[in-house]
């Protein structure tokens, strides 16, 4: 399995495709879009991470659905008192809706803090306030 982790730009990750798979760019991004993990993957790794971190946390993936409300970042936690919202995205091609993006605005209007992310690292670097707290 690859380390989608140690590229820094799809680019990257698209040459490193074409040179190993001997394939050309068009196939190689139809590789990376069938090859990379889905979003509950990245989820789940990034739940995981702010329990180990922040053991006294509360952090929950949100439920979608039909009656759930559009929008809403994918991972809540509550950290130290604090209200934040992960919305998680797949490496290189997730794509933030317009209904996300509104919310993500609405939240840090409210005084919550809401981000988008893909990987743990990205998480601890967003929280390393907290962690020095």
């Amino acid at each position: 399995m690859i380390n989608w982790e140690q590229f820094k730009t799809e680019e990257e990750a698209l040459a490193y495709i074409m040179a190993e798979k001997g394939i050309n760019a068009t196939d190689a991004r139809k590789y990376l879009q069938r090859n990379l993990p889905k979003e509950s993957y990245y989820q789940d790794k990034i739940i995981k991470h702010i329990r180990k971190i922040f053991p006294l946390s509360v952090v929950w993936k949100e439920a979608a659905g039909a009656y759930s409300r559009q929008g809403i970042p994918d991972v809540t936690a509550v950290i130290n008192g604090r209200y934040y919202g992960f919305e998680v995205k797949r490496p290189f091609v997730g794509v933030l809706s317009k209904i996300q993006e509104q919310t993500i605005k609405r939240i840090r209007a409210a005084g919550g803090r809401a981000y988008v992310v893909t990987y743990p690292a990205e998480v601890t670097e967003l929280l390393r306030e907290e962690i020095k707290a």
